[in-house]
This record gives structure tokens, C-alpha cells and sequence, in this order.
């Protein structure tokens, strides 16, 4: 008997070939922008997460552990009360806290800076967003991985601060904001992401409200553009009654931060402050700043040169550009970014000469998202494509060139070797002294910070000289102050309590402060037994018996 076929199965090579065409390659399937938004985003986690939680936390994160750590009515109490910058990250970082304790988590260097990491990432994502949609696929990848890899930026995504969270919450309004302006179906949803994003951004930093007249500015710019002004009309309407819907919500904020600054340990900036601050942001190269500056240059060059018709027929002529490849629509985004980066430096400037101190690095950090954009703007008005992917390959080496220098100094202050070693040392019922206890230095805070990090029975008691209190936001005794832990009868007082005390010192903000503090180190010295130290470029710990 022979057997028959059954053409109704099909054949093995019918089976295979279905079987490919279901599993196509990822990168079919999945957009290009959506790819590199991925991309982006495990590249920047890697540089973020990347010793995270080797540096030893110093005093301004260990005093946002430990503000965040209060229970809730005494955090509200505070932020909105001598302490009203950061609101929205010291709540974050609260609920942080708790969720974190309730996992079996201790708030280690690697936990409390986690945050930062993921919102800095997240940043790179936004400005690669804010990059493709006006200005090109390539400008937007060279300003997220200039971005992403950049000195500056890099510091405060992995601090406990509430620089990250700010970026982020920026980018996300700039974005939403020219959106809107563009948009031809539905802004409604982009003014309520603009106003949302800014309103939050201002209650994470005040230093936002500048950004803010940033972008009053841009959009002033761009009004007096003919073709831009006919378009954006539609839109005023929307702009000024988010700037309402902003300005109601910050009130609160307005209302409790008005008494006085708190900046005055900035100096008066000078001209060449200026010059400085760039070179921070370009991880202290002069070449790679110049490169920065001359990608500036050339893409706002490039732009206003095209934006006048004999300009545009010269570059037409010397084929410096062809009619596929356009500037026309780079004009607008070319001068949003510019006031985004030069509004906030003069503005800060200026305000600085005045006891109220807003030019600094930590603060200006908002100003590198532009100017990765416009670097990225001055490679996209190239018209060849070989030049442009040389140019992006140079930058972002020359950019990972630097990037080591940052983790090599990435300790600020040196708290965790002595902590540690007063945690070792530390038998029942020894006392702790630390000076200087001012909120601004905030010696006490650093150490109980790794006290509750890595617990051990050590801990600071009510009744230690110039002790912190949370409740007073200051010494646990207002009239004594912190100059307690220098009081030779304050010391004996509360020697004749412990058999044994840690003399801690760090932080201590002048010549007359380190006056009192050796004069108390020598009654010590004079009336206990000396017994051990631990000497850092931070702190001092003398352990004596009484």
C-alpha cells in the first residue's frame, strides 16, 4: 500500500518560515525613539548607580536623612516653617523612609541616594524626548548623553538632595510647555503637565521660580517672531492662566520662605564666577568647554543666520545647507534654550548682589540640560552626515574621558570612618559631645545619621551638651545654645554621669568657634584620662574616661 501526502499539513519549511515573521527582530517592532529612550535610560542607571553607595554621606544629605526621618507633624512643622526649600523632596524622601524601614531596609548611602539615581535617568530620557521632537533624533541622543555623562549633573544624581528630582521635574515643564504651543489636537492635556511639572518643581526648589522667568522670556522672544507670533496667539490664553494656576499653587511656598535668605554662606559672585561656573559643568577642561561653546555658537549661528532671507541664500549657495535639510523650524527652539541657559545665570547674578546669594553650581546644575541641547543643536544644523556622527562619536568620548574624575572625588566629607570607629568603641552608657551643633554645621546630625544607619547601642542622649533638637529646629537648650559642648561646666556636669565620653568636633565655621573648642579639648585633656582618636579631614572623635 502506498502512502499519500496530506497537503492540508504544512510543510516544515511553511512551519519555519511563519514561526520567523512572528518573532521579528525587537527593533522592527519596537519605534527607534522608544529604543533609544530605553537605551538611554540602562546607560544612565549604570553611570548613576556606579559606586552609589561608596562616598560617605556629608552634612547637607545627612540633614535631609534626618529632617525626613521626623514623624509627619513635626516634618510639616518644619518645611513649612524655618526650613521651606525642598518641601516636595523632604516629603518624597520621608515616605521613602518609611517604605524602605517597612521592607527591613536601614537608610544605608546606597538607599537614601537611590531616588536620585532614577530621577536623574529619568531626566536624560525627557531631554532626549525634548531633543528629537524640535530639533532632530541625533541632536536629542547627543544632548541625553552629554547629559547623562556630564560632571555636574552626575554629583547631584547621586546625592540625597533635591537637585535630581528638580531637573526632572524642569525638563518635563519645558517639554510640556513648548508642546503646548505646537500642539494642533488636545493641548489642554500639555498645559495641565506644564502647570503640574512647574508648580512641583518650585515646591522641590525655589531656585525653579527663575526657570519660570526663563520661560516667560522664551515665550516674549518667540511672540515677536511674526510667523511664530500668528501661531502662538491661540495659546496665550492657556500660557496666562497656567502662569495663574501656577501662581495660586506656589503661594503657600511665596508665603513661608519670604523670611530672609538663608544663602549667606555665598560669597558675592564677580565676573569671573561666570567663567567658572562653565568650567565646573565641562569637569574642569578647558578644551572640553571651548568644544562646547563652539557647538553653541555654531548652532545658534547656523540658525539666525538662516532666519534672514539673504542668510538663508548664502548658505543655499555654498551648500552649506540644501532644500532637504532645513533650519527654518530650529529658530524657535534655538532661542527657547538659550533663555533657559542665559536667563537664570543673569538673573541669579544679579540677585546675588544683594544679601540674598542665588549664584552657585548646586543651583545653576539647571542650566546643563540646555546646554547639552544646544551643543546637540549645533551638530544637527551640519548637513552631512559622516561630520555629524564623527562629531557625536569625539564628544561623548571625550565625555566618558571625564566622567572617572568625578568618582574619584566624589567623597564631599568624611563622616563614615569615625562613626564607625565611635560605634566600635562605644561600651553602655558613654557619652557623646558633639561641636559644632549650629543647624548650618550640624555635627550631631552627621553622626547620628550612620548611628541610625548602622545601629548599635550607641546614640546620643537629651542631656549631652549642645545636643540637636528637631522640635526646637536648634541646641535641646535654646539659652545655652551649642556652645554647651564647649562649657568646661556643662563637660563636668555630664562626665560625672558617663564613665566614659566621645569628644566629637566637625564642622566648625570659624577662628573664634575653633578658639572655644581647643580651649575645651585642653580642660579635657587637663581633667580626664585621654584614652584613643580618630583624626579625618571632616571630624575629630577623643575618647576619654571620666
Amino acid at each position: 500500500m502506498t502512502q499519500t501526502t496530506n497537503n492540508s499539513e504544512p510543510s516544515i519549511a511553511t512551519r519555519a518560515s511563519s514561526f520567523s515573521a512572528r518573532l521579528q527582530p525587537i527593533t522592527q517592532r519596537i519605534p527607534l525613539c522608544l529604543t533609544l529612550c530605553i537605551i538611554l535610560f540602562i546607560v544612565a542607571m549604570c553611570f548613576n548607580l556606579y559606586r552609589l553607595g561608596v562616598p560617605g554621606i556629608w552634612f547637607d544629605e545627612a540633614f535631609s536623612v534626618e529632617l525626613a526621618r521626623q514623624p509627619f507633624p513635626l516634618l510639616w512643622h518644619i518645611i513649612f516653617g524655618p526650613e521651606p526649600n525642598m518641601e516636595l523632596y523632604y516629603l518624597f524622601l520621608h515616605f521613602w523612609l518609611n517604605l524602605t524601614a517597612s521592607l527591613g531596609l536601614h537608610a544605608t548611602e546606597f538607599v537614601v541616594r537611590l531616588p536620585s539615581a532614577v530621577f536623574a535617568a529619568l531626566s536624560t530620557v525627557v531631554i532626549f524626548l525634548l531633543g528629537q521632537r524640535f530639533i532632530g533624533t541625533s541632536a536629542g541622543f547627543v544632548g541625553a548623553g552629554l547629559y547623562l555623562l556630564n560632571d555636574l549633573q552626575l554629583v547631584y544624581a547621586q546625592q540625597t538632595r533635591a537637585y535630581s528630582l528638580q531637573l526632572l521635574l524642569i525638563c518635563i515643564a519645558w517639554y510640556a510647555l513648548l508642546a503646548a504651543f505646537n500642539s494642533r489636537s488636545r493641548p489642554g492635556r500639555w498645559w495641565v503637565c506644564y502647570s503640574v511639572a512647574t508648580t512641583l518643581a518650585i515646591y522641590t526648589h525655589l531656585f525653579s521660580a527663575l526657570i519660570l522667568l526663563a520661560q516667560l522670556c522664551a515665550i516674549g522672544l518667540l511672540l515677536l517672531l511674526p510667523g511664530e507670533r500668528r501661531r502662538m496667539m491661540g495659546q496665550l490664553r492657556n500660557f496666562i492662566g497656567s502662569l495663574v494656576f501656577i501662581g495660586i499653587l506656589s503661594l503657600p511656598m511665596a508665603l513661608v520662605s519670604r523670611h530672609g535668605s538663608k544663602t549667606g554662606w555665598l560669597s558675592i559672585p564677580h565676573p569671573h564666577d561666570i567663567y567658572q561656573l562653565f568650567l565646573t559643568i565641562s569637569a574642569n577642561s578647558t578644551i572640553y568647554l571651548l568644544l562646547f561653546f563652539a557647538f553653541c555658537a555654531l548652532g545658534l549661528f547656523m540658525t539666525i543666520i538662516y532666519a534672514l532671507p539673504a542668510g538663508r541664500t548664502y548658505l543655499k549657495r555654498y551648500e552649506f545647507v540644501t532644500e532637504k535639510h532645513t533650519l527654518e523650524g530650529f529658530l524657535p527652539i534655538a532661542l527657547a534654550l538659550l533663555c533657559w541657559l542665559v536667563v537664570p545665570i543673569v538673573a541669579s547674578y544679579g540677585i546675588s548682589q544683594t544679601p540674598t546669594r542665588l549664584f552657585s553650581s548646586r543651583y545653576l546644575v539647571t542650566i546643563v540640560p540646555p546646554l547639552c541641547l544646544l551643543v546637540g543643536l549645533g551638530i544637527a544644523t551640519l548637513r552631512w552626515r559622516a561630520i555629524q556622527a564623527g562629531l557625536i562619536v569625539i564628544l561623548l568620548l571625550l565625555a566618558v574621558r571625564y566622567v572617572p574624575l568625578y568618582y574619584q572625588n566624589a567623597q564631599v566629607e568624611d563622616w563614615n570612618s569615625a562613626a564607625h570607629w565611635l560605634e566600635q568603641h562605644y561600651q553602655t552608657n558613654d557619652g557623646l559631645v558633639c561641636y559644632d551643633n549650629d543647624v548650618q554645621q550640624g555635627c550631631q546630625i552627621s553622626v547620628e545619621y550612620y548611628l541610625q544607619a548602622y545601629p548599635t547601642a550607641a546614640q546620643f542622649t537629651t542631656d549631652s551638651p549642645g545636643a540637636f533638637s528637631w522640635a526646637n529646629f536648634g541646641p535641646v537648650d535654646p539659652k545655652a545654645g551649642s556652645g554647651a559642648a564647649v562649657d568646661p561646666t556643662a563637660l563636668a556636669q555630664y562626665g560625672a554621669k558617663h564613665p566614659r565620653i566621645f569628644f566629637i568636633v566637625g564642622r566648625v565655621p570659624d577662628a573664634a568657634s575653633a578658639a572655644r573648642e581647643k580651649a575645651a579639648q585642653q580642660w579635657l585633656d587637663s581633667h580626664y584620662h585621654f584614652v584613643n582618636q580618630i583624626v579625618t579631614r571632616t571630624v575629630t572623635v577623643r575618647l576619654y574616661t571620666t
